[in-house]
């Protein structure tokens, strides 16, 4: 047991860098290439031309890197759910509104990253070409890193350790002991988010995409 939990935590550590690496790449690109759009529609366009290498460079390697990225921390995320389960047992995992809540955060975050990943595979890096493709990628990548966030928060109090989220979930009037999970309301909760976190980015991200082919 004692090295079952030892491989939980390090593939907690594993998913949880990955899709902070994500995070961090999706923001490079969104301000590389806002900076190449501005430049673009600026009469001086080529003057600062270090500025410009350099954002060109942050674009080439951090576009795909979330790609990669978002793979390795959805196969991670899955990994630790698995050695999760055979730490907890069942009886204190339907017990636990804190068991709970990690649970379903976990799933927000793999929906998410799937949906991400998808996007990606699917389109290329053309899905950048339309500003509203472009938002509901980025959007999607950034909403899985905030739902793992909260999932390590969560964690953080099972351990007993508490979180650096916890002034947060004090000025909010938020107990992250008791998030309102209950093994009845549980699959309810969990399938309709679910259903919401799958849907509503798709159905965006194909609104945006025929207005770009129908502006072409």
């Amino acid at each position: 047991m004692a090295n079952l939990i030892t491989v939980h935590s390090m593939l907690v550590e594993l998913h949880g860098g990955m899709l902070t690496l994500v995070a961090i790449c999706i923001l490079a690109t969104v301000v590389a290439r806002f900076h190449f759009s501005s430049r673009k529609t600026s009469g001086s366009y080529g003057i600062f031309w270090p500025a410009d290498s350099f954002m060109g460079k942050v674009a080439q390697y951090a576009e795909p890197t979330a790609y990669v990225a978002a793979i390795g921390g959805a196969i991670g995320l899955i990994a630790s759910a698995v050695a999760g389960l055979y730490i907890y047992p069942m009886s204190f995992v339907e017990s636990s509104s804190l068991v709970l809540g990690k649970i379903a955060f976990s799933v927000f975050t793999l929906d998410l990253m799937l949906v991400f990943v998808f996007f990606r595979s699917k389109y290329g890096q053309n899905l950048w070409k339309g500003r509203g493709t472009a938002a509901v990628y980025a959007c999607t990548g950034l909403a899985g890193f905030v739902f793992m966030v909260l999932t390590a928060s969560i964690g953080g109090h099972m351990a007993g350790k508490g979180s650096v989220l916890d002034p947060l979930y004090t000025l909010m009037k938020i107990n992250p002991e008791n998030l309102g999970f209950t093994q009845s309301n549980f699959p309810i909760i969990t399938i309709g988010i679910t259903i919401v976190v799958l849907v509503f980015p798709t159905l965006a991200f194909m609104y945006f995409q025929r207005k770009t082919i129908h502006k072409s």
